[in-house]
């Protein structure tokens, strides 16, 4: 009763999403990413700590994950005001420049270390794995491809979307709800219903501080990147009165929202409220409040103290993503064995 209760919720939620997204494409993911993004960073990450980060290796993994997100954190820092004074020096333009593109590895590298340590229990074959993801990281890095899914789609939609999809998908193999399937069903029926749904551009418009948060932060960058992955325009030109553009938004604002909103949802099912003692619990209440608090002053400033964090919530849940696509690889080539 409890799963087809969170089951009948996230159908609504879905819905909900997916109307507020065509409503308020840019606004509602702005809010969003301020406002519910920082609670589902510390509490997802509590959680994962509580699993031992879903591998036997945690120590290592857990060293890797964080040294690779302070490596890709570094560019994005550069830009706070304290380093005004030093933005046109040689060598901040070239890290600002340079270190990005290498930097992107890091996602890569860390999802080739999550199927070393969850998908293979010898250490040998563990090395194998880990070796061949450095030889590939190599090999790929001038493809710019590689580039756009590792640097750029993997640790935004991809997460938001994709894995979400799977992890409910993943979930449903136990439960063996109707209600389930049709809400993972529904998901992946979103983006065909953004594209297919007439959505007219008239009378659409948006604030001046909602499009200067936009600018500013370059969010836009994943707009025109999805653009050109999917062939729609060349990626270099982003528009409000594009109907691509916004519906593209649209799709964004939407993956954000009901990522966000699928986790909080679920607590009773996964549990990962149960350890969370008063203590914790408090922390992570004025943690939340605090980062809230920097958008609200600063959008550019709390994304970027915020991105570390950010980022690193999404390598912890690599290794649940392995699990979930062994899993529903094992229910449709061996369904007698799940």
């Amino acid at each position: 009763m409890k799963t087809y209760n969170v089951d009948l919720l996230n159908t609504g939620l879905i819905i909900i999403s997916l109307i507020f997204a065509y409503w308020l494409p840019f606004e509602l993911f702005i809010f969003v990413y301020a406002v519910l993004g920082p609670l589902h960073y510390f509490t997802e990450i509590n959680w994962i700590r509580d699993k031992e980060y879903f591998v036997e290796n945690n120590k290592i993994w857990i060293s890797l994950t964080i040294i690779f997100c302070v490596l890709l954190s570094i560019p994005l820092l550069l830009r706070l005001p304290v380093f005004e004074a030093f933005k046109d020096a040689t060598i901040t333009k070239q890290i600002a420049y340079y270190v990005p593109k290498y930097l992107n590895s890091c996602s890569f590298l860390i999802i080739a270390f999550a199927i070393a340590f969850v998908g293979f229990k010898k250490k040998i074959h563990q090395y194998i794995v880990i070796i061949l993801g450095v030889i590939l990281a190599v090999l790929l890095h001038f493809y710019e491809l590689y580039q756009v899914i590792f640097g750029i789609l993997v640790p935004t939609v991809i997460h938001v979307y994709l894995f979400t999809l799977l992890f409910m998908w993943y979930g449903n193999l136990k439960s063996k709800s109707r209600i389930g399937y049709f809400n993972v069903l529904l998901l992946f029926a979103v983006p065909f219903i953004i594209a297919f749904v007439d959505f007219s551009l008239y009378n659409f418009s948006i604030g001046e501080t909602t499009v200067g948060i936009y600018n500013q932060n370059k969010f836009h960058m994943l707009n025109m990147t999805i653009s050109k992955f999917f062939g729609f325009s060349n990626g270099t030109t982003f528009s409000l009165t594009n109907l691509i553009d916004v519906k593209i938004q649209i799709f964004i604002a939407f993956a954000y929202t009901y990522h966000y909103l699928n986790w909080f949802s679920k607590t009773t099912v996964i549990g990962w409220h149960k350890k969370l003692t008063q203590k914790r619990s408090l922390l992570i209440l004025t943690l939340w409040i605090v980062s809230v608090g920097l958008y609200f002053y600063d959008y550019k400033i709390g994304l970027t103290l915020l991105f570390f964090l950010s980022l690193l919530h999404v390598f912890m849940e690599f290794p649940l993503n392995v699990i979930s696509i062994k899993s529903i690889g094992a229910s449709i080539f061996n369904p007698k064995k799940t």
